[in-house]
């Protein structure tokens, strides 16, 4: 049975892959090669995902996947693109608000299990991209996705920061944000764009002023196993071996 989709050519073996996630291929057209899988993925994930995700738990997982093009224009010797697109500006912007959110900080479950749905089928994807012998290329799992940066973004956009302003000072990371968001906003429910109504306001008071213990994690032990928990990958848990990394290279 393996040996059938090793007789595929490439094309249909990422028709097969693209098919199963229920993607258009010409969806991942403007999309760098390192992400069509991740973006293909998400795509997936906001049509099934059981926890209904919102649009800042989108904007979040995006934002965050901008960092392996960032490193990359960081360590690039052409430091006039640099100093042009504010690139390790927003990088170290990127940093800082992870720093922000290390274990021990509070975290909104709601959010931890809508983002661990979404590294599920990110692993369920890169499984069987694999099966089918990588029709496309696998992404650097490092730099793809942090639980820091993800729930301290989320947080940034609830309350004082937008997309707009955070991007604002790199051009070409908002050029590649808009080409991932639009990628991705045709698979998006309906809902995830429409003004909040006042129902779903006094419903969030009401869950708010209730649940305020059972939706946040305050101890450290706790955040650890809900960090642990979220992330299904030894590289996406292992948050020092992304940073010696990033360390090692930029020095």
């Amino acid at each position: 049975m393996f040996g059938m989709y090793f007789q595929l050519s490439l094309a249909k073996r990422q028709i097969l892959l693209l098919d199963t996630l229920k993607v258009k291929r010409t969806v991942l057209e403007s999309i760098p090669s390192s992400l069509k899988l991740p973006i293909s993925v998400s795509c997936y994930w906001l049509q099934h995902t059981e926890s209904k995700a919102k649009l800042h738990h989108l904007q979040a997982l995006l934002l965050g996947m901008l960092m392996g093009p960032l490193h990359a224009i960081i360590t690039s010797p052409d430091k006039e693109d640099l100093r042009e697109d504010g690139a390790r500006m927003l990088y170290e912007e990127f940093q800082r608000v992870k720093e922000q959110t290390r274990p021990g900080t509070r975290l909104d479950l709601d959010t931890a299990h809508i983002f661990c749905q979404w590294q599920c089928c990110l692993q369920m994807g890169m499984y069987l991209n694999q099966l089918l012998s990588t029709p496309l290329p696998e992404p650097d799992l490092t730099r793809l996705y942090s639980g820091s940066l993800v729930h301290g973004l989320c947080q940034q956009l609830l309350t004082s920061a937008s997309v707009e302003s955070l991007l604002s000072m790199c051009p070409k990371a908002k050029q590649l944000y808009e080409h991932l968001f639009n990628a991705t906003r045709s698979y998006a429910p309906a809902e995830l764009f429409l003004p909040k109504g006042k129902s779903n306001s006094k419903r969030r008071q009401k869950k708010h002023s209730t649940s305020w213990s059972k939706n946040r994690v305050g101890t450290t032990s706790d955040t650890r196993c809900l960090y642990e928990g979220s992330n299904r990958f030894g590289l996406l848990m292992v948050e020092n071996l992304e940073e010696q990394t990033e360390v090692s290279e930029l020095e």
